[in-house]
């Protein structure tokens, strides 16, 4: 199982709308972050009328959380508006879960801060209070979390459930884990949820800036890809932020043209970069380059005219104009998701 996760952006919430018209499977189950009330500024819909809308045409299982983030002077105006309300009103995140329950598919998600002292008992309060209104629930929480829950055997998630443990940036082979995979799997053997591990393999300091021509990016570690299902660990499935970085999006920011490209065989993140700080390096350089890269050509033909991100390379490269670095982000996240569904279907 993998768990791709998502902001309520306009450009990611594009990418899982074109993957499920092509079908995604039941393998990959999006994980959205409610990080402001509307995808776009000037959209009519909230987020809840995006879901909506968008699942009722495709359904399709995905999980729903509304993070309690930190904001900046230069995050977007937009999202500090909400996660003050997140952050300050402490009903707020549970009235918005509520409010979703009449979305199909929806599996809510219990997070919580990094600053919150969690103990069983506030967590099976609010775990009981999702179960008022949903017949499936996932928890989320890091391993400091899970080590401060004193007796993880007494939180209340069923068969069917999911628990989340996100790692964020740490290396999931770290030893000082050994021990809490270890009481999930005891755990879980008991209850029946299911496990997944996240976490956010892409560097927030890794800048298109950095990035080395048409090179793999050894600074992106997917090795959990390969990892999370082995004896040592036995999680049901893996997240990760899809090459994108987990940090909130901030206002302005410099041209930097770099294309993010996934190779299957290798299992890492290719970049491409432009020469100039030129948009039209997109069209002049990095979708041919990629086209004509061995990475490219680990592809089938089919693959190629039905992955998201790729048709649309091939179309760059015919003609149509690539000049965005918002798209070209969600051509790396459409096509790794893609790539890691079919892996998945094939194994």
């Amino acid at each position: 199982m993998y768990i791709p996760v998502l902001k309520n952006r306009g450009i990611e919430m594009s990418v899982i709308r074109e993957l499920l018209d092509i079908k995604l499977s039941n393998q990959t189950i999006p994980l959205f972050e409610i990080i402001q009330m509307r995808s776009r500024s000037n959209s009519p819909k909230t987020y809840v009328d995006e879901l909506l809308s968008t699942f009722d045409s495709t359904p399709h299982t995905f999980f729903l959380d509304i993070p309690k983030l930190n904001v900046t002077t230069s995050t977007a105006k937009s999202i500090q508006e909400f996660m003050t309300q997140v952050n300050r009103h402490k009903n707020f995140v549970m009235e918005q879960l509520h409010a979703c329950k009449k979305i199909d598919g929806l599996i809510p998600v219990l997070s919580y801060s990094n600053k919150d002292e969690l103990n069983a008992n506030e967590v099976n309060t609010d775990l009981k209070l999702l179960y008022e209104s949903f017949s499936c629930v996932a928890l989320r929480i890091t391993p400091s979390q899970f080590n401060k829950i004193n007796g993880f055997t007494s939180i209340i998630l069923k068969n069917g459930d999911y628990l989340i443990l996100d790692i964020d940036s740490k290396v999931h082979t770290n030893p000082a884990f050994k021990k809490i995979y270890r009481e999930i799997i005891e755990t879980k053997k008991n209850k029946g949820f299911k496990s997944v591990l996240l976490n956010s393999n892409r560097p927030q300091n890794l800048y298109n800036k950095n990035i080395v021509d048409g090179e793999p990016i050894e600074e992106i570690d997917n090795s959990l890809l390969e990892m999370y299902s082995l004896s040592t660990y036995k999680f049901d499935g893996f997240g990760d932020y899809a090459c994108i970085s987990n940090t909130l999006p901030t206002t302005g920011g410099a041209i930097s043209p770099a294309g993010i490209f996934y190779s299957l065989e290798g299992n890492f993140f290719v970049g491409y970069k432009g020469r100039t700080q030129s948009l039209s390096e997109f069209n002049e350089h990095i979708a041919p380059s990629i086209m004509s890269s061995p990475f490219w050509a680990e592809y089938t033909e089919a693959h190629h005219n039905e992955c998201p991100g790729c048709r649309k390379i091939m179309k760059i490269v015919d003609g149509d104009s690539g000049r965005s670095q918002g798209m070209w982000k969600g051509i790396t996240m459409s096509h790794y998701i893609y790539t890691v569904d079919q892996w998945l279907n094939n194994k």
